[in-house]
C-alpha cells in the first residue's frame, strides 16, 4: 500500500492512507499490480514461478510499482527457487518482491544472498488491540478478543475480522465445554460447521489451544487467562471435567497439528480432534498425567 498509495505519493517512509482507491483495492486483493503467489499444494511448482517472472517483466498497469508477495517461500523447491534467482538478482524497474518465511535458514542460500532481510517479532496483544481499535475502528472488547488469538499479526487479525471470526469464536467457546464429555454426534456436527478451509482449521486449533491452556490455568487457580471474557464458563468447565482432561486435550491438539501439516483434509482433522475431546471429557483420570505447555501453542 505504501508504495502505491495515492495520498502518500510513495515517498520513502510514508504510511498508506488506507482510504484511497489503490489502498482499498490492495486490501480487497483486487489491485492488478499486487501479485500474491502461494504454494500449489505442499510446495511451489516451477511453472508458477516462471509465470510470475513473465508477469513481472511487464510494466505496472496503474500503480507506481508492481509488488509480488511470495508467501511461504520456504516451500520453494530447488527447481522453483532457481527459476526465481535471475529476477531477484536483476528485478525489473519499479518492482518490489517480498518473500516471507519463518527464518532465513529455511531458504536456499542463493535466495537469501539476493534479498534484504527484515525480521519481524509478534506484536504484543495489548498493542495489537490498540492498533485494531484506533486505526481500524474495531470495538474495544472485540479488538482484545481478536488480538489474543491473532498470534501478534495485524494482517492475521484483520483477516479474522473480515471472515467473521469474533462470532465464530463466541460460538466455539460456548460449544467446547459442552463438547467435552458429550456425544460423538455433537463433535461431528461442530467439525462440519467450522472446517471449510485450512486457514479456518488453523484458527480453530489456535482457539482450542488457548481454551485448553485456560482450563489448565483455571484448575490451578491462576488468574491470567487468554479468553478473559468467558472466565466464568472456563472456571465451571475446569471444575467439572476430569483432572487430566487438559493433558489429554493437549496431546490431541499436537496430533491434529501434525495431521494438518501433512495436508489431511481440515474437516477430518477437526472431526478427529473433537471426537478425542469428547472422549477425554468422559474418561476416568489416569495416573501420572502430564502438564500443559502454558505458551498457548500445541506445537
Amino acid at each position: 500500500m505504501a508504495v502505491n498509495c495515492a495520498a502518500g505519493g510513495g515517498a520513502v517512509g510514508s504510511l498508506p492512507c488506507g482510504d484511497c482507491g489503490p489502498c482499498r483495492r490492495i486490501a480487497a486483493g483486487s489491485h492488478p499490480d499486487v501479485l500474491v503467489l502461494e504454494p500449489a499444494g505442499k510446495e511451489f511448482r516451477i511453472d508458477q514461478v516462471r509465470e510470475l517472472c513473465r508477469e513481472l517483466a511487464l510494466k505496472p498497469y496503474e500503480g507506481r510499482h508492481r509488488v509480488a508477495l511470495i508467501a511461504g517461500a520456504e516451500r520453494l523447491n530447488p527447481h522453483a527457487a532457481n527459476a526465481l534467482l535471475k529476477v531477484l538478482e536483476e528485478p525489473p524497474e519499479r518492482t518490489l518482491i517480498v518473500l516471507t518465511a519463518p527464518q532465513a535458514a529455511d531458504l536456499l542460500p542463493t535466495i537469501v544472498s539476493r534479498c534484504r532481510q527484515l525480521r519481524f517479532k509478534p506484536i504484543a496483544a495489548r498493542h495489537l488491540a490498540a492498533i485494531l481499535e484506533r486505526a481500524h475502528g474495531v470495538p474495544a472488547a472485540e479488538a482484545e478478543a481478536v488480538a489474543d488469538t491473532a498470534g501478534g499479526s495485524v494482517t492475521r487479525a484483520l483477516a479474522m475480522l473480515r471472515q467473521g471470526w469474533p462470532e465464530k469464536r463466541r460460538r466455539l467457546l460456548a460449544e467446547l465445554p459442552e463438547l467435552a464429555g458429550g456425544p460423538p454426534l455433537r463433535a461431528l456436527l461442530l467439525a462440519a460447521s467450522v472446517s471449510r478451509a485450512r486457514s479456518e482449521a488453523e484458527e480453530v486449533l489456535g482457539l482450542v489451544a488457548s481454551w485448553v491452556r485456560d482450563l489448565a490455568f483455571a484448575a490451578e487457580g491462576v488468574a491470567h487467562l487468554v479468553n478473559r471474557d468467558v472466565r466464568g464458563e472456563i472456571a465451571e468447565a475446569a471444575g467439572r471435567l476430569p483432572g487430566d482432561f487438559a493433558p489429554r486435550a493437549w496431546e490431541a491438539l499436537q496430533r491434529a497439528e501434525r495431521r494438518l501439516a501433512a495436508n489431511v483434509q481440515p474437516r477430518a482433522v477437526l472431526e478427529a480432534l473433537f471426537l478425542e475431546l469428547a472422549a477425554a471429557g468422559s474418561l476416568p483420570a489416569r495416573s501420572g498425567a502430564g502438564a500443559v505447555n502454558p505458551s498457548g501453542n500445541p506445537g
